[in-house]
């Protein structure tokens, strides 16, 4: 219900620009738009080097080995963007506290490759309130910027107000591939939260050893309470485990009981 209703969102803010010149190899359809972003989960991003907010050469390859969650903003934005900023800082506070301060980074990357400059990004990320410990923000040029809007299903149009563009944050493996895309510019902190469990804890990976036994452990435990709107340690699935654990040896000792006493009778007495 919650998808559907940013992706509805989405598709407003998408058909808004419909009359809008739309950016080099950019469909201005919004149906397309979506469909281009969506085809993207599953993909292994390419090698492109962005400088960061501090004017040093990154390449986004160097992020690999740990997830990455991934946002597209312009910083002349006044509206859609800081807002989208926000949001996501609050589900990383949420799933940093949930998973580990180093468990994933976050970057943050402007799009509109003539005013985000490092030195803007810098400037925007100061506004914003954002610590940069464990979170970037970068700037490319235009060649740059439309392969790796390319990679990522991201799709932007000019407009007399400077960009309408589609409202996504990409959470993105370990290993370089595009894992989900989150809708909307003011989302559910679980919506981000979930997807990161999933690729900071391994749901699918084998147990085959003890740090996997417990990261399976942490991600069936770690759960949302909507009364706090965080995250938080359920310690119930252990009480359950034990409770069946304990009426299963209750049933054994029984069974165990009535056999001992059925022994004990003298024979030819029966129950």
């Amino acid at each position: 219900m919650l998808r559907a209703r940013f992706i509805l969102l989405l598709l407003t803010i998408l058909l808004a620009a419909g009359s809008a010149r739309a950016a080099p190899g950019v469909s201005a359809n919004a149906e397309e738009a979506l469909k281009r972003s969506r085809a993207s989960e599953g993909r292994v991003l390419g090698e492109h080097r962005l400088t960061d907010q501090d004017g040093k050469p990154v390449d986004l390859s160097a992020y690999r080995g740990k997830p990455v969650v991934v946002s597209m903003v312009y910083t002349a934005c006044d509206h859609t963007c800081p807002i989208t900023t926000q949001t996501v800082a609050k589900s990383v506070a949420a799933a940093r506290k949930a998973l580990g301060a180093d468990a994933f980074q976050v970057v943050t990357i402007g799009f509109d490759t003539v005013r985000d400059t490092p030195d803007a990004l810098r400037i925007y990320a100061k506004q914003q309130g954002i610590s940069l410990d464990g979170w970037s923000f970068l700037a490319g040029g235009a060649d740059v910027m439309e392969k790796l809007a390319a990679d990522l299903g991201f799709t932007w149009f000019v407009t007399s107000r400077g960009f309408d563009h589609i409202a996504q944050t990409t959470v993105i493996d370990g290993e370089g591939r595009i894992y989900r895309q989150v809708y909307g510019e003011n989302f559910e902190i679980p919506l981000l939260v979930e997807p990161l469990k999933d690729v900071v804890l391994g749901r699918t990976a084998a147990l085959d050893s003890l740090e996997a036994i417990s990261n399976r452990v942490r991600f069936f435990c770690t759960v949302y309470d909507p009364s706090s709107d965080a995250y938080r340690f359920d310690y119930g699935i252990f009480l359950s485990i034990g409770s069946g654990l304990l009426a299963v040896l209750t049933i054994i000792w029984w069974m165990v009981k009535l056999w001992r006493e059925q022994r004990m009778l003298p024979p030819g007495v029966n129950n």
